[in-house]
């Protein structure tokens, strides 16, 4: 019986894991969110929006390599999206998109799908406030 390591098993999580897309803050943006899951890990979505379609996303967090992968991967599913699309990626869209993850790790991709769509409601908070000056 062969015996397959993690590494193997979840090869696009720890792709995003050691190579994760889109990290660290954008320096333009007009959508932010910030929500602390109930595992304790952090994560932080910024987006920037133009004529209605995400063209840039990106995430920091203080999780783990699962909560790192999460986050990565669902920048990448947010880019080029209208903002409605990209507020009904799911969990289970994230985990799809990394081809699964441990199922005790599963939580992180509520955590970034969650901050995601935080984010873009922060945006469409923005916008109707600017409609009503």
């Amino acid at each position: 019986m062969e015996v397959i390591s993690l590494d193997e098993l979840y090869l696009t999580a720890m792709e995003h894991v050691d190579d994760p897309r889109n990290m660290g803050p954008l320096q333009e943006f007009n959508g932010h969110a910030k929500i602390t899951g109930p595992c304790g890990d952090t994560m932080e979505f910024w987006i920037q929006v133009q004529e209605g379609s995400i063209k840039k996303a990106s995430f920091i967090t203080d999780g783990c390599g699962p909560s790192i992968a999460s986050g990565s991967i669902t920048t990448c599913l947010a880019q080029d999206k209208k903002v409605d699309e990209a507020k009904s990626i799911s969990q289970k869209d994230v985990l799809e998109a990394l081809e699964g993850l441990p199922e005790e790790s599963q939580h992180c991709a509520l955590l970034a799908a969650n901050t995601l769509k935080a984010a873009c409601d922060d945006y469409l908070k923005k916008q109707k406030n600017q409609e009503r000056i």
